[in-house]
């Protein structure tokens, strides 16, 4: 299974900005499906919208869904 890191500023952008770890854990699993164009999916009550850039995942944007 492929691993996810992130750089010292894109750990503080998910603290800033209280990315769920839900999304982390979907965008670990849909790197394979990731491209230049931004997809949009829900994992685990979480929407995440995210694409590829320079060869790595990155988070547009993500939030819980409202219960």
């Amino acid at each position: 299974m492929p691993t996810l890191t992130l750089s010292l500023h894109g750990a503080n952008r998910i603290l800033e900005r209280s990315v769920p770890l839900e999304a982390l854990e979907g965008v670990k699993l849909a790197v394979p499906l990731l491209t230049d164009k931004p997809l949009r999916f829900r994992y685990k009550g979480v929407t995440v919208i995210a694409r590829m850039a320079s060869g790595c995942p990155k988070i547009i944007s993500a939030w819980k869904e409202a219960i």
